[in-house]
């Protein structure tokens, strides 16, 4: 069994490189149910609706000097979707996720003995594009 190596995996929004990447998680949606039943059913009955990809969080440890996580915040103040690129470093087919969506949230935390952390929740509007590229 092939396995995805996570370490060196990047993500970008407008082209802008999002430093201080812990984790990631999302590209989680699901197509919706078409209720089909009639009068004529037997049980109920369903068709496939539009797929949704669903959302796609970033955990980051904060830097206020890197571009890719000012670009966030910058992405969040203006509503608008915006090209994201998920790259993962393997040689493997269909390393590579492009896809549009607006960023929801950005948040900070912190605690003792620890340092400023945060997430990004974005919402993916249209498709996921896989694709075959070298990172």
């Amino acid at each position: 069994m092939a396995a995805i190596d996570a370490q060196g995996t990047t993500f970008t929004i407008n082209s802008q490189t999002v430093g201080g990447i812990v984790s990631f998680s999302g590209l989680d949606g699901e197509a919706s149910d078409i209720d089909i039943t009639t009068l004529d059913s037997t049980a109920k009955e369903y068709r496939q609706g539009l797929q949704d990809f669903g959302a796609f969080t970033l955990e980051l440890i904060r830097d206020p000097n890197d571009t890719g996580q000012a670009q966030l915040e910058t992405q969040k103040a203006a509503q608008t979707a915006s090209t994201c690129v998920l790259s993962f470093p393997d040689d493997v087919t269909l390393n590579v996720a492009t896809f549009s969506a607006y960023v929801k949230s950005v948040s900070v935390s912190g605690g003792v003995d620890d340092v400023a952390r945060g997430t990004a929740n974005m919402k993916i509007t249209g498709s996921v594009v896989w694709s075959d590229e070298t990172p």
